[in-house]
């Protein structure tokens, strides 16, 4: 029978690990348990430990959610650029780098991983392990920091993060913009980035997800903000706005803050009863056109009822189904995937449990022996 239990301090956690392995009792964490043992609930581990703005640096426990951080440190000046997007407000901390979870700002501020200065880890022998620090001094040499909070390692858990800050932007302006085809939306993009203006994020989202999510298609959605100088922020949005409509398409929203509309969207980022493969393909932005047209039309012949999403200006894309899918049409995918000269970021064999194979999954195996000898972390 599965125990859940709720540490509510880096000792109790250290204590429940010390136990388990002295046991051999199988620990889980942000995933559920397969066989009896122990079900990690970190959502008390909710602590603000430090917000130290000279260093621009925040010291938080797994259960931090992002909303809750982007609150607090805004009320400071403050922000950390993974938490600022309306869509991951419900996750916590621990969940953003335990799944891998892509910093949706990305395009101007880089991944989520440059966000992250230092950890504090409990191994599943209940010692503690120190990585990183504070200041850019203390992640100099092997970056243990980024190895152990690699998505699904499985090494440990982390119980303290050292998160990267900026000071908060002067403005921030949301956009929710339509067009009727893939082509023009494309373009759209390609003039974006041609004209040298860089969106705080850009999330495009496709009818069908449109239809699945909130049976409400309007062609191709492009969700978008700009921040930074108030003045630099219009000089955006005009240029954008311009090109917009010389593109074909039409402004449905422009907002100071995030807009509404893409508040409405954070569902495709939260625990729903829709089957979600998050950043699992990566691929050229000159290669989409091509796999967007093929997916589409495998989806129609296999009668699949799913739909695209992602951030299509660095060339993620994500693929979302009102029903999971068979195991041989994400094979057929990924082959798409590797015809348009793309990648799979293998993640679809993390979600559903499967082993993952190749070079670095030996490596990551042979890791999680020196780390976790009993094997009884998410076994």
């Amino acid at each position: 029978m599965r125990q859940i239990i709720s540490p509510k301090s880096v000792q109790e956690l250290q204590h429940v690990f010390k136990t388990a392995s002295d046991d051999g009792l199988p620990v889980y964490a942000y995933r559920e348990g397969i066989n009896d043992g122990l079900c990690l609930d970190l959502s008390k581990l909710d602590e603000l430990f430090e917000i130290d703005p000279a260093n621009l640096v925040a010291i938080v426990g797994p259960g931090v959610r992002l909303g809750f951080l982007d609150k607090t440190l805004a009320d400071q000046g403050l922000r950390f650029i993974p938490a600022t997007t309306p869509f991951y407000q419900e996750k916590t901390v621990g969940q953003l780098f335990y799944e891998g979870c892509s910093n949706l700002s990305s395009l101007k501020y880089g991944p989520a991983k440059h966000f992250l200065m230092g950890s504090e880890i409990v191994l599943p022998t209940g010692e503690l392990l120190n990585t990183g620090g504070k200041t850019v001094k203390n992640v100099t040499g092997y970056d243990f920091t980024r190895f152990f909070n690699s998505p699904y390692t499985d090494y440990g858990i982390t119980a303290k993060f050292y998160l990267k800050l900026l000071p908060l932007s002067e403005r921030r302006k949301g956009v929710a913009a339509t067009f009727s085809e893939v082509k023009s939306m494309l373009t759209f993009i390609k003039a974006l980035k041609d004209a040298r203006v860089a969106a705080a994020y850009l999330l495009w989202i496709d009818a069908a997800v449109q239809d699945i999510f909130q049976n409400d298609a309007q062609g191709q959605l492009i969700l978008m903000e700009f921040d930074g100088l108030a003045e630099d922020v219009l000089e955006q949005y005009q240029i954008a706005a311009a090109l917009i409509k010389k593109h074909g398409g039409a402004i449905r929203e422009a907002a100071d803050g995030c807009g509404q509309t893409a508040v409405s969207w954070d569902i495709l980022y939260r625990t729903s009863d829709k089957y979600i493969l998050t950043d699992e393909f990566k691929m050229p932005f000159n290669c989409q056109q091509q796999f967007i047209n093929a997916y589409e039309a495998i989806a129609k012949d296999n009668r699949i009822k799913s739909g695209l999403f992602g951030q299509l200006a660095e060339g993620k894309l994500n693929i979302a189904f009102a029903s999971p899918p068979d195991d041989s049409f994400i094979t057929e995918v990924s082959k798409l995937v590797t015809q348009a000269g793309g990648i799979s970021a293998g993640k679809y064999a993390r979600l559903t449990g499967k082993p993952v194979s190749g070079t670095l999954a030996k490596l990551e195996q042979q890791a999680k022996v020196a780390f976790d000898p009993k094997r009884i972390l998410n076994r």
